[in-house]
């Protein structure tokens, strides 16, 4: 047994006997600190919804939040130990996280931690989030399945890390359930750029994929800022302006956002975006905290807890087939069941062979019958 995993087994017993509880006394003033994933905020996505999360918890419960940016795995230690010395509630983002914050949480036992995205260790001052955001891309997939004119549609992975491969996987089972209940045959092309904080580099992916015949392109983190800004210049050079998809005239490129609504990054030039909802999720855990309620350990939320879906498409709705959206909204009503063919992992390892082995529920087949 490492030494780490000793610690942690102590902790645990201590905590067992002792009842001890975390939560701040009554009338006391809670404090927050964000630490970010690499990246740091400014890429209206992941880290910037952590940090919504917390700006929530300080207007809505009266908390005093702060953050601490990420910029390299070597700095999430020091960073989180940092954190822990100043707040009552330490918030972490990202599968990066997982080995530093069960490190430092087993060092800190009377400070709250946060991980949003993966599962570190159980401990009881340690509470850990997945969004199941694949059925939010499984429903984007659908979606530009059907809206595609070349019948190719890309994924840039910011990294290919098992959440985000989880997105990848979403997208293409969204792609295959249109394929099957329309007799289409649109495509997957996926790329890695191998970085989240890398926008030139996502461009360039993209352009290559625009190359390859692909007009739809789903992308996240600062690298995803980049396929967008890509999918705006192409548009641009087809003579097609914001103002005049305003106007009705249908893009030729699109982007879909990952994580928040990022949707008005390029109105209309951005056919959706697969949510991750991180400002609810880590405003609910804040709000446990204060409570007196908060409880360690692993917890799973989806499209039940409203913690993923997909954005209303206010700039696109009317360039997507009526079908389409009705598939999606019986998608929709066959995850809030607890559909398990629709459950989508909140980890995936390899997208292609998920992608090949899922098999589209019997019920949407009702949908175009």
């Amino acid at each position: 047994m490492t030494k780490r995993k000793m610690l942690v087994c102590i902790l645990i017993l201590v905590f067992s006997l002792s009842g001890l509880s975390t939560a701040v006394a009554s009338g006391e003033e809670l404090r927050v600190i964000l630490v970010t994933d690499i990246g740091g905020l400014g890429d209206k996505g992941f880290n910037d919804g952590g940090w919504l999360g917390v700006q929530m918890a300080e207007k809505k419960l009266g908390v005093k939040g702060n953050v601490i940016q990420s910029f390299q795995q070597t700095d999430f230690i020091p960073n989180l130990t940092t954190a822990a010395r100043q707040a009552d509630v330490v918030v972490a983002l990202g599968f990066l996280m997982v080995d530093a914050i069960s490190e430092v949480a087993a060092r800190f036992p009377d400070v709250n931690f946060v991980l949003v995205d993966s599962v570190a260790e159980d401990l009881p001052n340690l509470a850990s989030y997945e969004i199941r955001a694949g059925q939010g891309s499984y429903l984007a997939g659908i979606v530009a399945a059907a809206t595609t004119k070349t019948g190719r549609v890309g994924m840039v992975e910011p990294m290919s890390i098992p959440p985000v491969i989880a997105f990848t996987a979403g997208l293409g089972t969204g792609i295959k359930t249109w394929n099957e209940l329309t007799g289409s045959q649109v495509e997957l092309v996926v790329k890695d750029a191998g970085a989240f904080n890398d926008p030139a580099r996502g461009k360039a992916l993209a352009l290559s994929m625009i190359g390859q015949n692909v007009d739809i392109m789903m992308s996240g983190a600062n690298t995803g800022l980049g396929v967008f800004q890509a999918v705006k210049e192409k548009n641009e050079e087809a003579g097609i302006a914001i103002e005049a998809i305003a106007d009705g005239t249908p893009p030729q490129f699109l982007g879909i956002g990952l994580d928040l609504d990022q949707d008005d990054i390029y109105p209309g030039m951005m056919l959706t975006s697969a949510l991750k909802n991180v400002p609810e999720v880590i405003f609910g855990a804040i709000k446990d905290v204060q409570d007196g309620t908060f409880k360690g350990g692993s917890h799973a939320v989806g499209i039940q807890e409203n913690a993923t879906g997909i954005t209303d498409m206010r700039y696109t709705k009317n360039f997507v087939p009526d079908k389409a959206l009705a598939i999606v909204d019986k998608a929709i009503e066959l995850m809030r069941a607890g559909n398990k063919e629709l459950e989508i992992p909140l980890a995936v390892d390899n997208a292609q062979e998920f992608i090949e082995s899922f098999t589209v529920p019997q019920e949407l087949y009702s949908v175009v019958n």
